[in-house]
């Protein structure tokens, strides 16, 4: 179980620089293509800050699974939704212009925008994954003695 739980820590702690990871390339993307300014970074800030959340709350759920098992379903739905918009980048066309990007270079090896976007898809595939396989702690919610003999009874006296 901890080998999970660390699994799903680095899933998490991954989330945040993958979201200044995109916002830097979405702003490298907008710049090369019609040469904004400095201006762009606040606005991708503030459009993209939402996505900070699914980290915070994987750490939630690795530091205390018990108290934050709820959260697990949250996290797979905006998993789904950013692989889901990656996706639609693809088969959209829309991720035609990264190709010829060139993000990077060492040397004679030149790594474009759709190579970074692809290992940035390949990672949330992963984290996706140990989303899917967390299981949460069962608890089992115990009546106290004094209530065990009131079995009969449903709601408290004031019906709230």
């Amino acid at each position: 179980m901890k080998a999970r739980r660390a699994l799903l820590l680095a899933g998490s702690l991954w989330e945040i620089p993958r979201f200044f990871l995109l916002i830097s390339l979405l702003a490298f993307l907008l710049h090369a293509v019609s040469g904004t300014g400095r201006w762009l970074y606040p606005w991708l800030l503030l459009c993209g800050s939402g996505n900070l959340l699914a980290g915070a709350g994987g750490i939630m759920l690795a530091l205390f699974p018990e108290k934050n098992g709820g959260l697990v379903g949250l996290l797979r739905l905006g998993k789904v939704l950013a692989l889901f918009s990656y996706l639609l980048l693809l088969f959209s066309g829309a991720m035609r212009i990264s190709v010829g990007l060139q993000v990077l270079s060492l040397g004679p090896v030149a790594v474009t925008l759709a190579v970074v976007l692809f290992i940035v898809f390949v990672l949330d595939l992963l984290f996706l994954a140990v989303l899917l396989g967390w299981r949460a702690a069962a608890r089992q919610q115990e009546l106290p003695a004094a209530a065990a003999h009131h079995d009969e009874y449903t709601e408290t006296e004031a019906q709230d």
